[in-house]
């Protein structure tokens, strides 16, 4: 373990240098479900009043969605090769006593700046080759700030992965600039999925090659710490998971190779190695234990807790293999879709304290896990997430809620005219299951982008409430809700 100090000795820019640009065509046909993959306007959407076409909102209600997501793909005559590489949009969707306002603005990022002046696609990213006469100083210069948001103090900080976290007023949705959060760590990777303790404090990481910066942040999101750990592994994280004591990095077989930009394409595949979980006292790094389970990709994680046995707990959305990430979200852009016969399912991992690791397999197949914020890293039984339902286009159709005590799920499916996206779990009374599902759609046969409150105790009943916007939003990736 190692004291961070200078950047310069510790970090590179992660493989995101520029290339020269592949040649990339219109949309092959125009099928209803490339909506989703589409650009937004460039001013982005509203103020607007929502449409209530379903239910009542529970009257309890009150405070605003945000969500994040690729939204800004095409130029004239060059275009992102990859679904990650759009844009930022950030989108807020804010109850109050009349029902709900949306307000929709892209995250102003030097490569968005860079590329809007040039009306042509300049800078490389995780799929898409960049020009050869991109300035790119750091992975900053890069960062499309389109992953998630993380609310602090005020703000929306706009996550992506390998760059820092971009502050946008919570209100208005204007950008602030890039954060960073001491000196000496400018441009430092923060991944997207950072993890809050029920007390407010935020711990994150991020990752470039066989070394990971662990960050630690008070609620107010003021550095408290960084300390750079040495990983098992040079593989390739998005996600990870927290309990009370620990944190958990999961290495999946899939690690930086040689080869030019984009990044995706350096990554090797290695089924035959196992996947590995290191886990770190959050007290004291140096304090390391090593897990191994069979090979398996994932993005996202669930989360974790530890048990009364010592055992610690964590489930993930795992597939055989990354094939969807490769080829499928670069075809999406092409409106092409080939369905996977291996989709993601919800998988629980059991390390136990003698070093033995334990797989249970649900037999969901879905993504986008879900818990109740509130038991960040705590004992707890449920987890929301998308369902994959067999569709004829490539996005969920389906929620879903998993009962990791009782050993079932309920679900309920939206129809194979909505393009389902991550439905958060916002309580609404102090037990686990009395929370709200909260998240949004894309109705193809309407072509609008709809906001829908489900209760967690009825599933399977449906929506108690729907919104309807006057637009056609991208399909975006993750959100928060602030109360």
């Amino acid at each position: 373990m190692t004291k961070l100090s200078r950047r310069e000795a510790l970090f590179g820019l992660a493989g995101l240098g520029a290339a020269a640009l592949a040649p990339h065509g219109a949309l092959a046909d125009t099928p209803p479900w490339t909506l989703g993959y589409a650009n937004a306007p460039a001013a982005g959407y509203g103020p607007e009043r929502l449409r209530l076409v379903h239910g009542a909102a529970p009257r309890s209600l009150t405070g605003a969605l945000y969500r994040n997501g690729p939204a800004w793909f095409r130029y004239p005559d060059s275009a992102a090769t990859h679904w990650f590489d759009g844009d930022g949009l950030i989108r807020r969707f804010a109850f109050d006593d009349n029902g709900v306002r949306h307000t929709a603005r892209f995250v102003a990022t030097n490569k968005r700046k860079v590329e809007q002046a040039a009306n042509a696609i300049v800078m490389a990213g995780f799929g898409t080759p960049g020009r050869p006469d991109a300035v790119v100083a750091s992975a900053d210069d890069t960062n499309a700030a389109n992953t998630a948001v993380l609310p602090v103090n005020g703000q929306i900080w706009a996550l992506w992965e390998a760059g820092s976290p971009v502050a946008v007023d919570a209100s208005t949705l204007e950008t602030k600039g890039v954060k960073t959060l001491r000196p000496d760590l400018a441009r430092m990777p923060f991944l997207a999925h950072p993890k809050v303790e029920p007390s407010g404090r935020i711990w994150n990481i991020g990752v470039s090659g066989r070394r990971a910066i662990v960050w630690r942040l008070a609620a107010d999101g003021a550095l408290e710490d960084a300390q750079v750990v040495e990983l098992p592994r040079p593989d390739y994280v998005h996600d990870w998971a927290m309990t009370e004591r620990h944190l958990l990095i999961v290495l999946q077989p899939w690690s930086m190779g040689s080869g030019p930009p984009p990044f995706v394409d350096a990554l090797r595949w290695r089924p035959d190695e196992p996947l590995i979980v290191l886990v770190l006292d959050k007290n004291d790094l140096s304090r390391r234990r090593v897990f191994e389970a069979p090979a398996m990709s994932f993005f996202h994680t669930g989360d974790a807790w530890e048990d009364q046995s010592g055992a610690i707990r964590v489930d993930l959305c795992a597939s055989l293999d990354p094939n969807w990430t490769v080829t499928s979200a670069r075809e999406v852009l092409r409106g092409v879709f080939r369905r996977s016969p291996d989709g993601p399912e919800l998988v629980g991992l059991t390390l136990h304290r003698d070093g033995r690791t334990e797989v249970q397999r649900t037999g969901v197949r879905g993504e986008f896990p879900q818990t109740d914020r509130r038991l960040q890293g705590r004992r707890r039984a449920l987890t929301a997430l998308l369902s994959e339902a067999t569709t004829n286009h490539p996005s969920p159709t389906a929620v879903a809620l998993w009962d990791w005590e009782r050993g079932t799920g309920e679900t309920y499916d939206f129809g194979l005219d909505h393009m389902v996206e991550e439905m958060l779990m916002v309580p609404y009374g102090p037990d686990e299951r009395d929370c709200w599902l909260i998240g949004t759609s894309l109705n193809l046969k309407a072509r609008a982008t709809e906001l829908h409150v489900l209760d967690a105790r009825r599933i399977s009943a449906g929506p108690l409430a729907t919104w309807r916007s006057a637009h056609a939003a991208p399909l975006g990736f993750h959100g928060a809700f602030v109360p």
